[in-house]
């Protein structure tokens, strides 16, 4: 019976794993180049994210009607993806037309000129992600990577059961590549790389499958999202001072006016509380009269709150600077060494093997 389960599991890992061989390499690729994504996007546009300081900063209504006058097109939902952090940092403003067609802006905060624009696809990490998420087929590829996401789960938890009396030779380093043996270097590569990774794989399989779900909860309206009219005159600098009062140490990074009629003023940011929860984690909401609506203290929030909060960071390692970013990106590569090196194994057996045996 024993001996009936394991050729059942080896049958599993063994498919799933041919079945997302290629999907594994191309997300591994990808998702590695993403860990990295803020520093690649601010050396290849440093022009873009670096201003020279001016004396007063226009109002903040000024420049998200700025940001509407200079689109050629419709009157999409206008909200500050970035507010500055520092003098020499632009404004970033969002247009949303449509789950897969957004336009990011940069302003110059002391003259409202616009400095730059491009697409959600149309800069380094913007086109990463919408490959890595949705093959940059919108809601179908994000279905087909949530397909393959639940496959590595499947593939990492059988292959435990298969590869079981290996972990304690390889953790103890009983286990050597052998690369000059033609039977056992990549099957011997394929057990040593999937045990030290294993954790981490476990975890990019899950965050990665959690946060597929929130790629296909966003697309459940499919767009071109209807016109919501120009921008309501409002007192966003007034707004901020009454959120920095609400919070102890917040530090507003974004806004979001209101899409409808009813909805609050969003003010976005954080009060330096673990990076792991991103840095737009604390809010408060208020009414278009400046009434405050509801506040949100991230760290009083509720562990489920958390629990989702921390599923980007930990998928991408953005949560601790170079130092944890750098093994995010080795580890990053293991499924794409997985995939090939199980790819060869299958081959070697199927193939080579049954040819010598004929």
């Amino acid at each position: 019976m024993k001996q009936y389960w394991h050729k059942q599991l080896f049958t599993v890992h063994r498919i799933t794993g041919l079945l997302v061989g290629i999907m594994l390499l191309f997300a591994s690729i990808t998702g590695t180049l993403l860990v990295f994504s803020e520093e690649i996007d601010e050396a290849l546009h440093h022009e873009t994210y670096h201003i020279a300081p001016g004396q007063q900063r226009k109002p903040l209504f000024e420049l998200l009607q700025q940001a509407g006058k200079s689109l050629k097109t419709g009157t999409p939902y206008l909200f500050f993806s970035r507010l500055p952090q520092t003098p020499e940092e632009p404004a970033i403003v969002r247009a949303e037309y449509g789950p897969d067609h957004k336009v990011y802006i940069f302003l110059n905060p002391y003259t409202g000129e616009v400095i730059h624009q491009h697409t959600n696809t149309g800069y380094f990490s913007g086109f990463l992600i919408y490959l890595h998420f949705s093959l940059l087929s919108g809601k179908t590829g994000a279905k087909v990577m949530l397909v393959v996401s639940i496959l590595l789960f499947i593939s990492l938890l059988s292959g435990i059961w298969v590869y079981r009396k290996s972990i304690y030779k390889v953790l103890t380093f009983r286990l050597k590549p052998e690369w000059g043996s033609r039977t056992r270097r990549w099957r011997n590569l394929h057990r040593i790389v999937g045990v030290w990774a294993l954790l981490f794989n476990l975890l990019i399989a899950f965050t990665g499958f959690m946060m597929q779900l929130k790629v296909l909860e966003n697309r459940k309206t499919t767009g071109p999202f209807p016109n919501v009219g120009a921008p309501i005159p409002i007192d966003y600098e007034s707004l901020l001072g009454k959120a920095a009062a609400q919070i102890p140490g917040f530090e507003a990074m974004g806004i979001r006016p209101p899409k409808k009629a009813g909805d609050p003023v969003r003010i976005l940011g954080h009060a330096h509380e673990a990076p792991i929860w991103g840095r737009y984690s604390s809010s408060v909401h208020f009414d278009v009269n400046g009434q405050i609506k509801k506040t949100v203290n991230f760290s009083n929030a509720p562990l489920g709150d958390k629990f989702n909060a921390a599923m980007a960071p930990l998928h991408f390692g953005n949560y601790g600077g170079i130092p944890v970013k750098i093994p995010y990106a080795l580890l990053g590569l293991t499924p794409g060494i997985l995939s090939i090196s199980g790819f060869l194994i299958w081959y070697r057996r199927k193939y080579i093997i049954k040819k010598h045996q004929l």
